[in-house]
Order: C-alpha cells, then structure tokens, then sequence
C-alpha cells in the first residue's frame, strides 16, 4: 500500500494510474470486521492510513509505528494518557496535552504558570477541622504497678495529610485506694500515640493525697494535646496510668463511669 499522496483535483479525461488510485482514492476510512481482518488486508500500512473496526467501534489511525485508536465519540487519541488518574487539559486553541496523575491526598488547582494552567498541590487545610474521631470507655481497668499500663482507652484516626495536627481531648475518671500509712496517695497519666509517650504527669502527679490509712480519692482527669504526627497512616492514642507505690490501686473508669477520648484531625 502506498503512502497517502494527498489531495489532487483531476482533470476531465485524466489517466489514473496504480500509484494514483492507491495515492489518493484508496486514502479514505477502511471499514473492517476487526484488527484480525484490518492486519491481514492491510500488510504494509502508512503513515495516515485509517481504517474503522466494527467490534470495538473505534477509529484507528496509523502512526507509523503503530495502529493508535480513537474513540468513534471523542477524537482525541487514547495514546495520549499513560496511567490511571492522568487528566487531558488543553494547552492553548485546539491544543491539548497530558496531566500526570498527582500524589494521593492531592487536590487539582488552577495554576497559570504551568503548561496546562493546573497543578496538583496539597489540599488548603488553613486551621479547619478535618475529621473528628470518638470513642468510650466505661469498663474497670485496675492497676498495682508503678510502671505505666493501659487504661483501655483508645481510639484510632486515619490523617488526611502528613502535615495535619491531631488535636487529642481526653476525659477520664481514676480512682485510688491507700491501706499503708507509709506512702502518699499519687497516680501517674500518661498519653500514647501508637508506641511513643507524648505527654505524661512524671512530675506533676495527676492525684495527690498525704499517707494515711484506708484514704480514697477520685478525680476527673482532662488533658488536651496538639500532636504532630506527621502521616497519613492509621494512628492510635490511648492513656497510661501508674500509682507510686505498690501497696495502691488505681482505677479507670472507676464504677463504670465512661471515660472518653476525641481526636480532632486540624488541617495545617
């Protein structure tokens, strides 16, 4: 098959010779049943050849190289995206090209310095609240030890963007018993997140009361903390708590009173 020649406006009485006939008349849309049928008639294509396949009701166009389809519907060559996500933006008059799928997390904005006049960029967080993840607690947790052990209190968020804060509002009730007359009443809280210590009462105790037989003592315990936890993967907070001496108890959620754990996702 010959390459196409064009255009050529024929004279009354004009000869057409082989080479005119596959120059110029043969240079229309073929129609085929499929590839299979298009490959076996066509065996030598040109560049600009263009043919039409009944199965997939698509035009195909030679580019020299290879058959490129095009949708019957939408003229503009399926060649021109690579992956999942790309976008076609138009560059100037009739003139189109590819946009890159951005990162996950990513929203498309309007940039007039880039070719397409748009650019993938992180979402506009600016202090707003994202997300906000709640959950409860009412179930006993006991505790002798004097090293940090859960209270059961947890919950678990799923950042949006790496550079969002957390901010982590926490309410809980622990309760103390004292039988020795010999150690000060005094319990430690500390916040979790996965297995990091953010914030703890070390030197500060959350409960305090002077050495005395048989004393009780119960509070409220209210902490907030702004987190910076730097993904956007799943990430879980939760309390700790400890009394000073082993001859204490603590409780959480002493007689069964909830306690409560609300993570607010912040955009930054």
């Amino acid at each position: 098959m010959a390459a196409g020649l064009g255009f050529k406006d024929f004279t009354t009485g004009e000869v057409l010779t082989a080479a005119d006939v596959d120059g110029y008349l043969m240079q229309g849309i073929w129609v085929f049943a499929n590839a299979t049928a298009r490959d076996a008639a066509v065996t030598s294509p040109q560049e600009g050849n263009a043919c039409y396949l009944k199965d997939t009701d698509v035009i195909q166009v030679y580019t020299g190289s290879a058959w490129a389809a095009q949708s019957a519907s939408n003229p503009i060559s399926a060649n021109i995206v690579d992956a999942k996500g790309d976008l076609i933006a138009g560059t100037a008059a009739d003139t189109v090209a590819r946009l890159a799928v951005g990162a996950n997390n990513t929203v498309l904005t309007a940039d007039s310095s880039t070719a397409t006049g748009l650019k993938w960029a992180a979402a506009a967080g600016g202090g707003k609240v994202l997300q906000v993840v709640n959950a409860t607690y009412s179930t006993i947790t006991s505790t002798t030890s004097t090293s940090f052990v859960d209270t059961d209190l947890t919950a678990s968020i799923t950042p949006t963007l790496n550079t969002s804060k957390i901010l982590i509002l926490v309410n809980q009730v622990i309760y103390i018993e004292n039988n020795n007359t010999t150690n000060d009443v005094w319990a430690g809280h500390k916040l979790v997140r996965g297995a990091t210590d953010i914030w703890e009462t070390t030197n500060a105790p959350a409960l305090y009361q002077p050495s005395g037989t048989g004393l009780q003592i119960g509070a409220l315990m209210s902490l907030a903390y702004y987190d910076s936890p730097a993904t956007t993967s799943s990430t879980t907070y939760k309390t700790q708590f400890r009394v000073r001496a082993n001859s204490l108890t603590a409780k959480a959620q002493a007689g069964n009173t909830p306690s409560s754990i609300t993570l607010l996702e912040i955009g930054a």
